[in-house]
């Protein structure tokens, strides 16, 4: 029976140039960090509340990729997540905003975020999973390392009399 039924879509993968809609970055933050209040509220101290808040936020955002039709790099979510809840610390702790306050301008910072990504420039764009550098070659040594015609390894004298490197 499932080789008939018709197979969903892939969901569509925004890119780093394309932010998510604010209608879903509203419910996104708010559950987010209702969660994080409420396991607060538990007695969880506060990292463990805030990395369960992140982890089920992240899981959630995964299982509602198909109804929604689209989806981002998992690090995208985690970052955003992440950023929302220091956001709020951040309005909260040291800027001194009463909760409520702290909680709309984090939030508010989140959704300017998002709808910055399709003005920032190409070159200035992080990539979902940059590449990784190349090993150094590992024949290449520091100037004060090669090796003369001779034979001979150059030294380096520091300042202190009698000490080479």
């Amino acid at each position: 029976m499932s080789a008939d039924r018709p197979t969903q879509p892939e969901p569509r993968r925004l890119g780093e140039d394309q932010g998510m809609p604010s209608e879903f970055l509203v419910g996104f933050t708010d559950r987010l960090l209702d969660r994080r209040a409420q396991l607060l509220r538990q007695g969880q101290p506060p990292e463990a509340a805030r990395e369960r808040a992140v982890d089920e936020a992240v899981q959630s955002f995964h299982a509602g990729a198909d109804q929604r039709g689209w989806t981002v790099a998992e690090g995208r979510i985690v970052g955003l997540a992440d950023d929302t809840l220091g956001l709020e610390e951040e309005y909260r702790d040291r800027h001194g905003y009463e909760p409520e306050h702290a909680r709309l301008y984090a939030v508010g910072e989140v959704l300017e975020g998002e709808r910055a990504r399709e003005e920032v420039p190409s070159p200035w764009r992080r990539e979902a999973d940059p590449p990784q550098r190349p090993e150094p070659d590992r024949q290449q040594r520091h100037p004060s390392e090669r090796t003369r015609q001779d034979g001979r390894a150059d030294t380096v004298r520091t300042r202190e009399v009698g000490h080479e490197r």
